[in-house]
């Protein structure tokens, strides 16, 4: 009776976090409406989606950023953040990305409900440095996400002040992903002894920020603009994509917690 009980308990549990995060995904996608109401259905989706998080982080007793269920949700939800930010900053030019931002937001918020929510930690990662490792590591993921609508906006449209702002995000996202990549190396010699592995994960790490790097410095020595330009910075985030997706998937990868 008690087995029967905890795995009932463990059901609803999962039924409540599927339904907290398809929920504040309709709301975002309803959020493509005009006018006040659309700002209003933005704001209730970024609401739900956050007490989806905080919801998660009762359960495991630490900032839920463990697993991709957990991990893919607050990529959505700082994209969500970083771009109700940018459009209340730059109400005219950020609008017109809400085609691009919203369904983005939407589809990683219903990738995220195809994972099955975890709910314990590994003593590995019960430190502080592992949590400022993922959290930099998904902000910064969710930066190269707004510099892709950025530069898909500049490709369809020619306006150059999209292909700036694709600039300067992309820059702000390769200085947090370097963080985030000092405090991994910290946080895996806590955990295995060694600052770094040469691990499919390690490597392709080392790609997106080689790659980033290369596109900031093209941009900033050369007169590396235009469509060029904005194509390769899209591609960051396709990158970043392969490196948390790819990788453990397609390609294997030992030690790598997500």
């Amino acid at each position: 009776m008690e087995f029967f009980r905890f795995g009932l308990n463990d059901y609803w549990i999962a039924v409540l976090t599927f339904i907290m995060l398809v929920t504040p995904a309709a709301f975002y996608i309803m959020a493509l409406m005009e006018g006040r109401l659309g700002r209003a259905m933005f704001g209730t989706a970024l609401v739900l989606h956050a007490v989806s998080i905080a919801h998660r982080w009762v359960l495991l007793g630490w900032l839920p950023l463990t697993e991709k269920h957990d991990n893919i949700s607050f990529m959505a939800f700082t994209v969500a953040l970083l771009f109700f930010y940018l459009m209340r900053s730059k109400k005219d030019e950020f609008r017109r990305l809400q085609p691009y931002a919203l369904p983005l937001i939407c589809g990683l918020l219903f990738t995220a409900a195809m994972f099955r929510a975890i709910n314990t930690i590994s003593p590995f990662m019960q430190t502080p440095w592992f949590f400022v490792h993922s959290f930099f590591y998904f902000v910064s993921f969710a930066l190269f996400a707004l510099a892709a609508c950025l530069g898909t906006e500049y490709v369809i449209s020619g306006e150059g002040r999209y292909e700036v702002m694709q600039y300067r995000l992309l820059s702000y996202g390769w200085i947090l992903l370097s963080i985030s990549l000092f405090a991994g190396s910290v946080w895996f010699y806590l955990a295995y002894g060694t600052y770094w592995l040469w691990t499919s994960k390690e490597m392709w790490i080392s790609i997106t920020w080689l790659y980033v790097g290369l596109y900031l410095h093209a941009r900033l020595m050369t007169r590396f603009r235009g469509v060029p330009a904005a194509v390769m910075g899209v591609l960051v985030f396709g990158v970043a994509l392969f490196t948390y997706f790819g990788v453990g998937t397609v390609i294997p990868s030992p030690l790598t917690p997500f």
